[in-house]
Formats: structure tokens, C-alpha cells, sequence
């Protein structure tokens, strides 16, 4: 700095000033307008009168300092080689742009970013431009942009070839394991991370562009499990489990010894997708037919009452080992009959797993008849809103009745009907 200039930072009052210019420069993006005084000290006011050549109680009286006319004055006071703006710049020590030049200069550097970005894994452009969007979903990822922009470069470069590197089809990795393999930290993509997040974000991209309209970043840990099993990695594979009687599981064309056993003592059996995993068919032990509980105490007297039928139960919402067994059963060409709560909640896991497997899932005592007999006492008017995004037109008369009701109605009550529908298909 130019050592003249050093009389505004001894003078009181002068960097309280050229704050103040400078914010209403970069409001205005130009030298006009004018500043308040007020607040300023008797000794601040004096410096700057003095500067301005005229008395303090004359600045006091108008209460404010024109930029324009602080400008006309530098010729006057030994500074004429600056204008007000260079002279702001070399005594604040920072490049002053308009909001205007600054916002431009930010979107500037932010597709600098982007593009940089795009050179170093060409293959991620679909999710580059997600990121670029702006999307509610990627805000997180611009707060950390601007926090440390040449970091979060080598994460998302890191993540992404993670992504291009994930399990084949089919098969399955432990998450540690997984970043050990892809960065010698088996932390590395831990889901509270950034880079663990950065993954998600991937999937979930990948998901909307594989057109799953109801993707979403996860927001509870077993959509998490959910989505990372999905991609063949495995967070939590034990306490993740379907519960199954009567099918019969392979690998490579053997019949797993474990579950031919289960047949043979009629045993049921809970699967942790650590054994899914292992498995690459599964099939009823008789007929094509499988039966699909979404309540464990309604599920275990059905089992009670059937034993000789295949069945499942969900537990609830769908978990990966419940999924992965309901995919391997449809690429058995079997017919899945699933009866869930009538409530919102059951409605949509119902409305999922028809949008995953189409026609091969029949719903099961889902209709507006079985809901009058299924009724309860409880209200679920709040959760109501949830019906909104069912999009299928073959819920719409039990939708309607269920908005003008308002109860919930559950599987407790129909439990004989579901044992006599599996009892009657068992006969044919």
C-alpha cells in the first residue's frame, strides 16, 4: 500500500467510511448516492469534516457524506491520482465488484467448476448437470462449494469413479470393504461423510434417470440400507431380513441344503440379505403362487393355519432382503398375491411393488369391500395427505371411500378371509 495512504487507517472514522462506500458501490454498481453518518463519534465526524474541508456541524447537520463529492475532493487533498474506487480497493486491500459484477464473476467461476468437472470424468454429465441445476437436493453440495471448492473437486471426482466402479449385477460388497478397495480408507464413504453422501447423491440421480419418478435422497436408515443394497453394497446385511415358508432357493443350479431343509421340517425361516445374497433363484416348493403379508402377527397365523403354502412377510415397508427375494421369485415367473394395512401407508407400499413388477403382483383383499370390513377406530385423517401421490386408477374407489371414512382399516380383521382365499387356491 501506498504509504500516503496509511492516514486513513490512523485517521478515526475513514475504514467505518470506506465500508460504507463500498457497500453502497456494490449496491448501486456505480460512485453516487450517498452514506449516513450517524453513529459516528465526535472525533470520527471531526477527520472526516477535516478531510472534506468544512466544518463538523455542517457534516453533523446533513448527516450523510456523497460519494461523488468525496470523489471531487481527492484532487484537492494530494490524491488525484485515484478515483474513489481504486482508492477504496488499495485502502480496504480487496477487489471491489458491484453485486451485479460480483454475482456474474460467482456464475463465472461456478461454471468453471462444473466444466472442470466435466473433464475429469466425462461420464458423470448427467449428474454434473443435476449439480449444476441447483436442485433443493444439491444446495448442500454449493454450501460446501463455497466453503473449500478444490476439496470438495477431489470428492466428487473420487465419488463418481466410485460410482462407475460399483458391483456388478448380481453381486454384492460390504460398504468398508468397498471403500478400502476404491481409497484405502475403509471410512471413506461412511454415509455421515461428505463423500459417503456424494455416492447417495449419485444413486438417487441415477435412479430419476432411469425414470423412478418417487426417487428420493434417503431419510431414514433402512431407505439407506435400501438404496446402497440396490447397487450391490451392503451396510447392514443381518438385521435386514424377509421371513419366508415353503420356497425353495439355489446358486449355480444346486438347491441350497438350508433351505431344502426348511421344507422337509416345514420350518419357517428369517433371511438377512447377507444369505440373499448367496442365492441366485428362488421358487415356491408347490405351484407358482406366493403369498405376501405385509403384518408379522397376522403373517405368523396365516403360517399357522397354511403351513403347506409359500408366503412372505414384509415386515411393514419393504427392506433390500424383501426385494431381492420378490425379484427373484418374478424371474420365476410366479404370481405375487400381496395384501397389506388399509391405510395410507399400506396403499403405498402396495402401489410400489405393482409399479416394480407390473403384472405379476395381484393385490390381495385390497378393495373398498375388505376395507368396510376391516375398519378400526382409528382416525387417520392427518395421514390422508399421503394418498395424494397414488397415481394408480384402480385405487380410486377405495381412495375416495377411504377420504370419507377417515379410519384405518387392518389385516386383524380379515385374517380368516386371507387363510380361506390360500386354502381355496391350494385345492385348484
Amino acid at each position: 500500500m501506498n504509504k500516503k495512504l496509511y492516514v486513513f487507517r490512523n485517521e478515526p472514522g475513514f475504514l467505518k467510511l470506506f465500508s460504507l462506500f463500498k457497500e453502497k458501490y456494490r449496491s448501486l454498481g456505480r460512485v453516487g448516492g450517498a452514506v449516513s453518518v450517524n453513529g459516528f463519534t465526535d472525533n470520527e465526524l471531526e477527520s472526516i469534516a477535516g478531510f472534506l474541508g468544512q466544518p463538523k456541524d455542517k457534516l453533523l447537520h446533513k448527516g450523510s457524506v456523497s460519494l461523488l463529492a468525496f470523489e471531487k475532493e481527492l484532487p484537492n487533498t494530494g490524491f488525484a491520482e485515484y478515483n474513489l474506487l481504486t482508492l477504496l480497493e488499495e485502502v480496504l486491500q480487496q477487489s471491489i465488484f458491484s453485486k451485479r459484477e460480483g454475482l456474474e464473476r460467482e456464475q463465472e467461476q461456478e461454471e468453471a467448476f462444473i466444466n472442470s468437472l466435466k473433464q475429469a470424468i466425462p461420464e458423470a454429465s448427467s449428474w454434473l448437470l443435476r449439480i449444476h441445476s441447483k436442485t433443493p437436493d444439491t444446495r448442500w453440495i454449493w454450501s460446501l462449494y463455497k466453503q473449500n471448492k478444490e476439496e470438495l473437486y477431489e470428492i466428487v471426482v473420487t465419488a463418481y469413479k466410485a460410482f462407475l466402479s460399483l458391483p456388478e449385477e448380481g453381486e454384492f460388497e460390504r460398504l468398508p470393504f468397498f471403500s478400502q478397495r476404491m481409497t484405502g480408507n475403509p471410512h471413506y464413504f461412511d454415509n455421515n461423510g461428505v463423500a459417503g453422501k456424494l455416492l447417495l447423491h449419485c444413486m438417487f440421480v441415477d435412479q430419476m434417470l432411469r425414470g423412478n419418478d418417487e426417487a428420493t435422497m434417503p431419510r431414514s436408515v433402512e431407505e439407506l440400507n435400501d438404496l446402497l443394497a440396490e447397487y450391490g453394497i451392503l451396510r447392514d446385511d443381518l438385521w435386514n431380513f424377509v421371513t419366508c415358508q415353503r420356497l425353495l432357493a439355489s446358486s449355480e443350479d444346486t438347491i441350497h441344503p438350508v433351505w431344502q431343509a426348511s421344507i422337509h421340517s416345514q420350518t419357517v425361516m428369517n433371511v438377512p440379505m447377507k444369505e440373499m445374497a448367496k442365492v441366485d433363484r428362488v421358487w415356491p416348493a408347490n405351484g407358482n403362487k406366493v403369498w405376501i403379508v405385509e403384518n408379522s402377527s397376522v403373517c405368523s397365523t396365516i403360517m399357522d393355519a397354511v403351513p403347506n403354502a409359500p408366503i412372505v412377510c414384509t415386515h411393514g415397508q419393504l427392506r433390500m432382503a424383501s426385494w431381492r427375494l420378490l425379484e427373484l421369485l418374478v424371474a420365476s415367473n410366479c404370481t405375487l398375491y400381496y395384501s397389506g394395512d388399509l391405510d395410507p401407508e399400506g396403499i403405498a407400499i402396495a402401489e410400489k411393488l405393482k409399479k416394480r413388477h407390473k403384472d405379476q403382483v395381484v393385490f390381495w383383499r385390497m378393495d373398498s369391500q375388505t376395507y368396510k370390513t376391516s375398519l378400526s377406530n382409528e382416525d387417520m385423517t392427518s395421514r390422508l395427505s399421503k394418498l395424494d401421490s397414488i397415481s394408480s386408477p384402480e385405487w380410486n374407489e377405495l381412495i375416495c371411500l377411504m377420504r370419507e371414512v377417515r379410519k384405518a382399516g387392518y389385516q386383524e380383521a380379515i385374517v380368516n378371509s386371507l387363510i380361506g382365499d390360500i386354502r381355496e387356491a391350494l385345492k385348484e
